[in-house]
């Protein structure tokens, strides 16, 4: 049997976005997207299939039907109209209550329209989620960045979380995607599959992800095959490193290099060049041309 895995407490993004949501103050989305409330019936309402929470807990799904009928509905839950059939809504936030409400029988919820930036809405909604699975979180983060087209660093800024903490969670989407499902069912949590991404042996990562599956594996113990692999590396016998000297030719390579990723990052649909520029770039251009033709491809 499965080893089942605690329940996350509240996610990262959930602390640092404390508060936020009610306000509307995440920078990228926007409170004016936001029109008044409406009853809209729940036989038109439709999940957006495009959402990376794939895993919707069961009995958390039965809290929540039994809290809506005690208490009733508290929070709208946010839609945009469907494309393929007027009337017809899908969900932006809230498809728990959407389910719950349909568990319980419900004709209609309290719904407001959302126009604005739909996608980056419904993954800010799933990062919120306290019981998110961490391949989930991780899938929503990337979805995040892709779609507003963010560095890790800008995802950072804009949605109040560390970039290393951005980038140990994009890692585990490293891991075959049959597993990684596997994973976010079980509830994996991120401490544990971090070592394993972090395996470089195919077949011990193998074994490490049935362990994980299996149950068997904690963070301890994915951490000491970690360690254990960089002491037997430590102890191969390494052949003398040649002596570094930083000549000229090495340090110019060097900027070279960083000329050209400086390049790479310039608007170049909007690059105006002054005679002068186009001058300096093509003299480097044959300075350039020159050690090629030296070097004879070596």
């Amino acid at each position: 049997m499965a080893r089942q895995f605690k329940a996350r407490p509240a996610s990262p993004f959930l602390t640092a976005q404390a508060g936020l949501m009610e306000k509307m103050a995440t920078p990228f989305l926007e409170s004016s997207k936001f029109h008044h409330t409406f009853e809209a019936d729940v036989d038109k309402i439709f999940p957006d299939i495009s959402q990376p929470r794939k895993v919707i807990d069961e009995n958390e799904l039965e809290q929540l039907s039994s809290s809506l009928e005690r208490h009733g509905q508290l929070q709208p839950i946010l839609l945009r109209p469907r494309p393929e059939k007027d009337g017809d809504w899908i969900i932006v936030a809230g498809e728990r209550r959407w389910r719950a409400a349909s568990q319980l029988g419900w004709s209609s919820l309290l719904a407001i329209e959302y126009s604005g930036d739909y996608a980056s809405a419904s993954l800010v909604e799933n990062l919120l989620r306290v019981d998110l699975s961490a391949v989930d979180e991780a899938r929503a983060l990337k979805k995040l960045i892709d779609h507003n087209g963010w560095s890790q660093s800008e995802a950072a800024r804009q949605i109040g979380l560390s970039q290393p903490r951005i980038n140990r969670s994009l890692r585990i989407l490293n891991l075959p995607e049959e597993f990684l499902n596997s994973a976010s069912e079980l509830r994996i949590p991120v401490n544990v599959l971090v070592p394993i991404v972090r395996e470089r042996d195919d077949a011990r990562r193998a074994e490490l992800m049935g362990q994980a599956l299996s149950g068997e594996l904690t963070v301890s113990v994915a951490n000491q095959s970690r360690s254990a692999q960089s002491l037997s590396e430590t102890e191969k016998p390494t052949e003398p490193l040649p002596r570094l000297r930083k000549s000229k030719a090495s340090l110019s390579l060097v900027a070279i290099k960083n000329f050209s990723k400086k390049c790479r990052e310039l608007p170049h649909g909007a690059l105006k060049l002054s005679v002068e520029d186009r001058n300096v770039l093509m003299d480097a251009r044959r300075t350039i041309d020159l050690l090629l033709s030296k070097s004879d491809g070596k």
